[in-house]
């Protein structure tokens, strides 16, 4: 199943789960889910200030400086997974 070379990973992704779909009837509920996930993560793009909650949630405590790049690498992951 080879997939288009400069697709966006999400694109990937639904794409898969689609030809999955198609190709596997036993595995067409979980391909759904996973194809539905992929659409919610390209329609949600939690901001700056969502990461930071989500930072400062899960690991409190944390030094200034660590979680300023743990917030922008989260960032550039959600726009990465957009393109």
């Amino acid at each position: 199943m080879p997939l288009a070379a400069d697709a966006a990973p999400l694109d990937q992704i639904v794409e898969l789960a689609h030809k999955i779909i198609d190709e596997c009837p036993s595995c067409a509920g979980t391909a759904s889910e996973i194809a539905m996930w992929a659409s919610e993560i390209r329609e949600r793009r939690p901001g700056r200030e969502e990461l930071a909650a989500l930072v400062d949630a899960t690991c409190p405590g944390l030094p200034a400086d660590q979680r300023t790049q743990l917030i922008d690498s989260l960032r550039a992951f959600v726009r990465f997974a957009e393109s």
